[in-house]
């Protein structure tokens, strides 16, 4: 008989009371639902503890989604006799417990995929997973699904006629100290009965199997632990030649299983018909023939029925997979912005701090050009202090060589030298002339003021002022111009005092530019720095 929930379950409900719990609380929810007989409702928290998994999120995660999956499967094989479902579950359990090693887990798998080949009557392939989890219950000391697994290996068995393909497990399990719980002594019974079978003692094997029926102690379902053990005891009556007691055993499970286990009793009447046959009972097998078949029809009905109620449930399942789906799409699209956002931030943070550097060198940068630029400054004022000193000096020794001289106390010097020194005379001191000029601020700061206008201050052509400019300074008359007027501009930009409530253009109006950006370019390509920066930076000095 299947088992169904009163009531239907509130999925959407328990979806949103439970979305965000851990793949812990759901697995320990689900399991509270299945011991208290919430088939439903414990299926939906399997479904929700799945879906939290990663594969990267290591054995402890991978245990309970394991666990989950292999309960799930459970359900979906004895609850709703979705068998493929069940399968698909247990392989994926099965595939996690391997890959984590999760040995705790695997003989339960192992039992519950060998479960699933009983129901298509592939008792060859249900035997392997069941040695499988035999030993593997075996290693992890798991007496539980042991006791269930080895009554398994020797129901299987009998039914098949094969226990001496048991052997080995059979001595096996004699010989292992299992702890005293419920159903071990019927395990143990099922064992001596099998071993009987196996040595040919076909009377002992009955006896135990009889002694066993009294030994069953399961708080779940003891009646079919007891009915399908007399089926067994049928089986080998039947195996041995005994019909009549056969038969006897048959009819006696058949009047027992009667409004307790349906399926039971078709497979009691199923061993009836065959027996009839055996004994030429023609009629009883077509009496007990046609209730065989009402019976395998109520089962039918009753399956068809209940897959009929599951549909509900699996639609229900399904509407949970996809919020599911839904809310880890969203997840991970959260995830994705945040990290599109956490690497922006980096990037961001980064340009920021090379933004940063960047400035500070700059910085840095212009501070040593604006201290260059105030050094060469204060040289170049030095030095005009000291021409001014040195001219009036050769002014002075001038005057007493010319005194000197109208006294015949000087030699006479050859015509060739002394045309050799006045001609450097000369030079020296249009080059004083011109230093002069190009330091007059009310000069050099007339638009018109040019080559012409500076020769003809100094008494000279303009071509021959525009040779010695190139040979003395390394550069042309305008590059000369615009040095001395930036000279001056750097003057004016650091006295705030006089000059603080002029902005850049009136200055560079002031001192003849033509435009701000040429005066930009003339004071940058002079000092390095724009007139703005070379404010500021003289701000900076002074307070």
């Amino acid at each position: 008989m299947l088992f169904y929930a009163s009531g239907k379950t509130d999925y959407d409900r328990l979806f949103e009371d439970w979305k965000g719990a851990s793949l812990r609380e759901l697995k320990y929810r689900g399991d509270t639902c299945l011991s208290g007989g919430r088939v439903d409702s414990a299926l939906v928290y399997y479904t929700m503890a799945v879906s939290k998994y990663r594969s990267d999120s290591g054995k402890e995660d991978a245990e309970l989604c394991a666990g989950a999956l292999n309960n799930a499967g459970y359900l979906y094989m004895f609850s709703y006799n979705n068998y493929s479902l069940a399968y698909s579950s247990l392989l994926k359990a099965l595939s996690i417990s391997e890959e984590y090693g999760c040995k705790d887990i695997e003989p339960c798998i192992y039992l519950n995929i060998g479960n699933i080949y009983t129901f298509y009557d592939d008792n060859r392939a249900a035997m392997g997973y069941y040695r499988k989890s035999f030993y593997a219950a075996i290693e992890t000391k798991d007496w539980i699904n042991l006791l269930t697994v080895f009554t398994n290996l020797v129901s299987t068995a009998i039914q098949d006629n094969c226990t001496d393909s048991i052997a080995k497990e059979a001595v096996a399990f004699r010989q292992l100290s299992v702890p005293r719980m419920p159903m071990l002594a019927y395990s143990r019974a099922m064992g001596a009965a099998a071993e009987s079978l196996i040595r040919g003692d076909d009377d002992e094997a009955v006896r135990q199997l009889r002694k066993s029926v009294g030994m069953v102690d399961s708080k779940l379902t003891p009646e079919r632990f007891k009915l399908l053990t007399r089926l067994l005891i049928v089986v080998v009556y039947k195996n041995n030649g005994h019909l009549e007691e056969a038969l006897a055993e048959a009819l006696e499970v058949e009047r027992l299983a009667r409004g307790v286990a349906i399926d039971i009793q078709e497979q009691a009447c199923r061993q009836i018909v065959a027996l009839c046959r055996k004994t030429h009972r023609a009629d009883s097998a077509l009496v007990w023939g046609e209730r065989q078949l009402a019976l395998r029809d109520s089962i039918f009905s009753h399956q068809q029925y209940s897959r009929i109620r599951d549909l509900d449930t699996s639609y229900e399942i399904q509407k949970v997979d996809a919020k599911l789906q839904q809310s880890e799409n969203r997840r991970y699209t959260a995830m994705v912005a945040m990290t599109v956002m956490g690497v922006s931030s980096v990037v961001i943070c980064l340009l920021a701090l090379l933004i940063y550097k960047k400035n500070r060198r700059l910085n840095r940068r212009n501070h040593d050009l604006y201290r260059r630029n105030v050094e060469m400054m204060r040289l170049s004022e030095n030095e005009n202090r000291l021409r001014t000193t040195y001219e009036q000096r050769i002014a002075e020794c001038e005057q007493e060589i010319e005194r000197l001289s109208k006294k015949d106390v000087l030699r006479p010097v050859a015509r060739e030298q002394r045309s050799s020194v006045m001609d450097e005379d000369m030079r020296q001191s249009l080059l004083e002339k011109i230093s002069r000029v190009m330091n007059d601020v009310g000069e050099i700061s007339q638009n018109e003021f040019s080559i012409d206008r500076l020769s003809k201050l100094v008494g000279s052509n303009s071509h021959y002022v525009s040779q010695l400019i190139n040979d003395t300074y390394g550069k042309n008359f305008s590059l000369l111009l615009g040095e001395s007027r930036v000279r001056q501009a750097c003057k004016r930009l650091c006295d705030t005092d006089s000059y603080g409530n002029l902005i850049i253009e009136a200055i560079a109006s002031g001192l003849g530019f033509k435009s701000r950006s040429n005066f930009i370019t003339v004071f940058k390509r002079v000092t390095g720095l724009t007139p703005s920066e070379y404010k500021k930076i003289s701000k900076e000095k002074t307070t």
